[in-house]
């Protein structure tokens, strides 16, 4: 069955009007009234080549003078046994360990990895707390020795010097302190400042994060309230903040665990879009920006435009079709959202163009795009369990040769 979308957005050509003039106008778009959307089977999700696994990337334990409770090898099979999570993060704080203790985690990391079963990823909490946040660190051959604040010597000389790094994330997100990441001093939008490495290798945020001290393992408890922002409950707007600073940022949802209860805290999850469920599989889709995060353990969604999947880069600026997919089997679909940023890098951050109800437990939705500005994205959002949960996919940028050139100075 199909149901043609009525038309919401009337302010879509205010949208497409925003800007500093007239030369800073993306052209028109395509009718949203033309866009369709059919209910699907949960098993419909996705491209072939790809099968969704869901895990977690931020917990922490006790062992190696870490700040949480018990031992990696608790974590792990935890995580695998209970949680049945695809794969799982120990990201203890690396200025609360030693480089022996980073060395105990790379092992115990390799001995739980069983390809096809289950993956234990290596990581680290660089954490400049007040001088900045706390970033997490993949598969780096060795303990981050920086200290509080030292975003320069991050981005500018250790990673560069790292190349091994599978990928880094920012997490729990708050762009009220300044510093936060290093503050606008390295943000893409500054061409001068921008590290290309950091660029290629900063690839995910957090939308979702803890509750890192709920002590239940039932998956019940609800982010943090020190790590709410402005938003409430989850990192969106924080989100389109540092994707109109040029980050490119996939999404993903963590839990911070503080205490025993390694991925059932809540039902958050990070889902990848991986060819296979080993440490290459993982890194190769978190590297590639196939993410989504979701307040759901099975939960999946999928977007691509076109030929370009979630994460990628579109080759020019010109009108396409969105494709968004979603399913859960066990929960009903409340509404499908599409954002869009318009005006590029620096500009006006995304905002929802075009929404649809659903009403079931998996939709394929397709909408007709209008025409962005290069460095310009389009992600969207699910939202269901009575508007109380939410999933976002990754975005998919717009290329053109412009589209490293439009950034503000």
């Amino acid at each position: 069955m199909q149901r043609h979308l009525t038309p919401w957005f009337a302010g879509l050509s205010l949208l497409l009007a925003a800007g500093c003039g007239a030369s800073s106008q993306p052209p028109a778009g395509p009718s949203l009234a033309a866009s369709q959307i059919a209910t699907i089977r949960a098993d419909r999700v996705g491209p072939a080549q790809y099968r969704v696994y869901q895990g977690i990337t931020h917990t922490h334990v006790a062992e190696n003078g870490d700040d949480g409770q018990g031992t990696l090898s608790e974590a792990y099979e935890f995580a695998r046994n209970r949680a049945k999570l695809d794969f799982l993060a120990v990201s203890s704080h690396s200025h609360m360990i030693t480089d022996e203790g980073y060395r105990v985690m790379k092992a115990a990391a390799k001995a739980y990895t069983s390809e096809g079963k289950f993956v234990a990823l290596l990581a680290q909490e660089w954490s400049s707390i007040s001088k900045g946040g706390h970033i997490n660190i993949f598969e780096a051959n060795e303990r981050c020795p920086l200290p509080n604040g030292a975003w320069d010597d991050f981005y500018q000389r250790w990673l560069p010097n790292h190349p091994e790094v599978g990928w880094v994330q920012f997490n729990h997100p708050h762009p009220s302190n300044p510093l936060e990441f290093g503050g606008l001093s390295f943000s893409p939008v500054l061409r001068a400042q921008a590290s290309v490495v950091a660029l290629d290798k900063v690839t995910g945020i957090a939308l979702l994060n803890g509750p890192g001290k709920y002590e239940k393992p039932d998956m019940k408890g609800e982010p943090d309230d020190w790590d709410r922002g402005v938003n409430h409950l989850n990192y969106e707007v924080e989100y389109t903040d540092y994707l109109n600073r040029g980050w490119r940022l996939g999404a993903l949802g963590d839990q911070d665990n503080h205490v025993k209860n390694w991925g059932l805290a809540t039902p958050t999850r990070t889902g990848i879009w991986a060819r296979a469920l080993d440490r290459r599989g993982v890194v190769e889709a978190m590297q590639a920006r196939r993410t989504f995060a979701s307040f759901d353990p099975n939960l999946s969604l999928w977007l691509s435009i076109g030929n370009t999947e979630m994460g990628g880069t579109l080759p020019s600026a010109g009108e396409a079709t969105a494709l968004v997919e979603v399913a859960d089997p066990d929960s009903t679909i409340q509404r499908v959202e599409l954002f869009a940023d318009l005006d590029g890098v620096g500009g006006k951050p995304a905002q929802i163009i075009a929404k649809q109800a659903v009403g079931a437990k998996g939709a394929r939705w397709k909408i007709p795009l209008p025409a962005a500005r290069p460095g310009g994205y389009f992600f969207a959002k699910v939202v269901y369990h009575d508007n109380k949960a939410w999933a976002w996919s990754s975005p998919i940028w717009v290329g053109g040769a412009a589209s490293r050139d439009a950034r503000r100075p």
